[in-house]
C-alpha cells in the first residue's frame, strides 16, 4: 500500500484517478508552410502508473522528482479508426536551394563549379570511396538505349569501359552490385550474364558481387568462372538447379553416384582460389542436386585416417559463415551436419535430412563449440530436448533463431526440471511457433528460472498468450507508425506476418491499460482521504529484456531473411529514377548550369 499525505483538510471518501503527466516526446505538433505533421516517438517509456486520466480536475496534486511518463491508453483516441487509419504523411516542401534569393544561389553554384574544375584537392579523397562500393540500380534509362542503340547492359559497358582504360580505379573495387537477373527464356539473358562476367573479370580485388544470382546447373558459364578467378572474393551465393542428365540418370538409380565425375572435378575447381571467403550460401530452390561427399569430407568407418570425397566446406579456409538451404535427404543429413568445419554461424533451413538426433549429436562435436549464431528454419524438431542440448553444449552462442510450424514438446517419459532450456551467454533469441504448443510455456518458465542470465533480446512473433511478452520490459508503444497505413492489406493475416504480431501485442497493452490493477488508498488516523485507482501494464519491471517484433530487414512483414529474400531482388521493384545530376533543373538557372 503506498500512503500519501495531503496538506487539504480532510474530505469525504471518494474514488479518484492519479493525474498523468504529459509524456514526453509523445506528439509533437509541428505546422510549417500550412501543413500539419504528426510525429508520433515509436517507443514511450514505461511506468508502473498507468492509470487513466479522467477525474483529473479533483486530484490532488504531487510534486515528482522526475515527472513520470507513462504508456497512454488513450493513444487509440487520437488515432483515426481501423477502418481509415493512415499513417500521416509528411508533405514535401520546396527544396531550400530554391527559396534562395538568386544572387546566393549563382554565388554557390560559381563555389561548386570552381572547386570540380580543379579536382586535384580532392580526387585521393572522393575516388577511393566512390568506387570502393558500385550499385547500378534499375534498368536502363530509354536515353541511353536509344543513344547507344543497345537493348540492355549500357551502363555495364560503360563502367566496364571506364575500369579497363583505368586499371587503378579497377582495383579499388570491392563491391559490384548489378541490376537483378532477367527471367528464365529472356533473349536478353545470356548476353547479360556475360556482360556481369566481363565486368567481374575488371576488377581484381572485387570481394561482394550483390543482387545477380544466375542458377548453377553444373554446366560451364562464362560468370561463374570469372567468380572462381577472384582470390579476395568473400561472400558467394550458389543457386543449384537441375540438370537434365542428372535427373534422366536419377531414373534408372539411387543416390549417391548421380553427379558424374567430371560435374563434381568442375564443381570443386571453383572454390580452389577462394582462400579469402568467409561467407557461403547453398540453396536449391528447385531440383538441384549436390551430393554429401560435395558437402564435406566424409571419414571411412573403417578406418578414421581415410577421407572419402571432395568436400569443398573443409577447401575454404576462411569460411566463417554458411547456410545451407532446401536440399534432399540424400544430399544433406545428419551425418553431413556431424562433419561440417569449425563456423561462427549456420543457418539450416528446409533440410528434410536433418532430425532432432542429429542437432543433438551435432552439438556434441568439437567443431560445434566454436558456434555464435544458429537459426534452425522449418526443421520440424519434435522435441524439447534437443534444443535443451543445442544450448547446453553451445556454450559460445549469442543468437539463435528457431521457426517451424509444429510446436517441440517434452517426450513422454521425460522429467522436466525447470529450466528446461538454458544458455548462459545467449544474447538475442527468435523464437517462432507457429501452431499453439507447450513450447511457449516451456521456454517462459525457463526465463522465469534464470534459464537465460544474458538475454537481452526475445522476438516472439508467435506469442500467442504474451507469456514471453509479459517477462520482458514493460513497453509503451509496439506498433509502428508505418502498421498504421498497412492495417487493412490483406497479406497481414499471414501466420509469420509481423504487423500482426504487432497489432495483437499492442492489443494485449491497451487491454491491460484498461484494467486497474492496484487501488492505492491514502489514508490519516485509520481515516481513508482518498482512493487512486492504477492501471495495469504488461512486463516486468527491473528486467533487462527488450521485446521487440522489428524485422531483420527494416520494412520487411518476415522477421527473419528468407532465402528467397535475398536472391529475389525486391529492390529493384520498387525502383525510381536515380541520381543523374539534374537535382537542379527545376531551378531557373538550372539548367545553365547543367550545361
Amino acid at each position: 500500500m503506498l500512503l500519501l499525505r495531503s496538506d487539504r483538510p480532510l474530505k469525504p471518501l471518494r474514488a479518484q484517478t492519479l493525474p498523468i503527466p504529459p509524456p514526453r516526446a509523445s506528439f509533437p505538433w509541428h505546422v510549417e508552410d500550412g501543413d500539419v505533421e504528426v510525429f508520433l516517438s515509436p517507443r514511450l517509456s514505461t511506468s508502473s502508473f498507468t492509470s487513466a486520466a479522467s477525474n483529473a480536475s479533483s486530484a490532488s496534486t504531487y510534486s515528482y522528482s522526475t515527472a513520470p511518463s507513462t504508456p497512454i491508453s488513450r493513444i487509440s483516441k487520437l488515432s483515426p479508426p481501423s477502418s481509415q487509419l493512415q499513417l500521416p504523411s509528411k508533405i514535401p516542401g520546396r527544396p531550400l536551394f530554391q527559396r534562395l534569393p538568386q544572387e546566393i544561389y549563382d554565388c554557390i553554384l560559381q563555389q561548386l563549379r570552381a572547386f570540380h574544375e580543379d579536382p586535384a584537392a580532392w580526387d585521393k579523397a572522393v575516388v577511393k570511396r566512390m568506387y570502393d562500393r558500385i550499385h547500378l540500380v534499375g534498368p536502363d534509362s530509354k536515353e541511353q538505349t536509344k543513344k547507344y542503340k543497345m537493348k540492355t547492359g549500357v551502363r555495364l559497358k560503360l563502367l566496364r569501359r571506364t575500369l579497363r582504360e583505368r586499371s587503378f580505379l579497377a582495383q579499388l573495387v570491392r563491391e559490384l552490385k548489378v541490376p537483378r537477373l532477367q527471367a528464365e527464356g529472356d533473349p536478353l539473358r545470356k548476353d547479360m550474364i556475360s556482360a556481369v562476367a566481363s565486368l567481374v573479370m575488371a576488377c581484381p580485388n572485387i570481394e561482394r558481387l550483390v543482387g545477380f544470382y544466375p542458377v548453377y546447373n553444373h554446366e560451364f558459364d562464362r560468370l561463374t568462372h570469372a567468380l572462381s578467378t577472384r582470390k579476395n572474393l568473400k561472400e558467394h551465393i550458389w543457386l543449384i538447379g537441375d540438370n537434365a542428365a542428372i535427373t534422366q540418370r536419377s531414373q534408372k538409380q539411387l543416390a549417391p553416384g548421380l553427379m558424374d565425375p567430371e560435374q563434381k572435378d568442375s564443381f570443386v575447381f571453383f572454390h580452389r582460389a577462394w582462400t579469402s571467403l568467409t561467407t557461403l550460401f547453398l540453396h536449391s530452390p528447385g531440383l538441384g542436386i549436390l551430393e554429401k561427399d560435395i558437402f564435406v569430407n566424409i571419414k571411412n568407418h573403417g578406418d578414421p585416417r581415410k577421407v572419402q570425397g571432395p568436400g569443398i566446406l573443409h577447401r575454404l579456409p576462411a569460411l566463417r559463415h554458411l547456410c545451407v538451404s532446401n536440399f534432399d535427404i540424400d544430399d544433406f543429413d545428419d551425418y553431413t551436419l556431424q562433419h561440417l568445419p569449425v563456423l561462427h554461424s549456420l543457418s539450416l533451413q528446409d533440410l528434410e535430412g536433418v532430425t532432432f538426433w542429429g542437432l543433438s549429436e551435432f552439438s556434441r562435436t568439437t567443431n560445434a563449440r566454436s558456434l555464435r549464431s544458429l537459426s534452425l528454419i522449418d526443421l520440424d524438431i519434435m522435441y524439447m530436448s534437443a534444443i535443451s542440448n543445442l544450448l547446453l553444449h553451445l556454450k559460445n552462442l549469442k543468437r539463435f533463431t528457431l521457426v517451424q510450424d509444429t510446436s517441440p514438446e517434452v517426450a513422454e517419459g521425460e522429467i522436466a526440471i525447470q529450466p528446461i532450456v538454458a544458455s548462459e551467454l545467449l544474447d538475442f533469441l527468435h523464437w517462432e511457433i507457429i501452431v499453439p504448443g507447450s513450447a511457449n510455456v516451456n521456454l517462459a518458465n525457463s526465463i522465469k528460472a534464470q534459464g537465460f542470465p544474458q538475454l537481452r533480446t526475445i522476438r516472439a512473433p508467435s506469442d500467442h498468450l504474451g507469456l514471453l511478452q509479459a517477462l520482458c520490459k514493460p513497453r509503451s508503444q509496439i506498433q509502428l507508425p508505418g502498421d498504421w497505413n498497412s492495417i487493412n492489406n490483406t497479406h497481414i493475416m499471414a501466420p509469420n506476418s509481423l504487423l500482426t504480431s504487432r497489432r495483437a501485442a499492442q492489443q494485449r497493452l491497451e487491454q491491460a491499460w484498461n484494467t486497474v490493477q492496484y487501488k492505492v488508498v491514502v489514508q490519516e488516523d485509520d481515516l481513508v482521504h482518498e482512493i487512486f485507482d492504477l492501471n495495469g501494464f504488461i512486463g516486468e519491471i527491473g528486467s533487462k529484456i527488450e521485446y521487440s517484433l522489428e524485422p531483420d530487414v527494416p520494412g520487411s512483414d518476415r522477421a527473419w531473411i528468407d532465402f528467397p529474400d535475398v536472391v529475389s531482388g525486391r529492390d529493384e521493384m520498387a525502383f525510381k529514377d536515380s541520381c543523374r545530376g539534374l537535382w537542379n533543373a527545376s531551378h531557373p538557372a538550372g539548367y545553365k548550369w547543367w550545361q
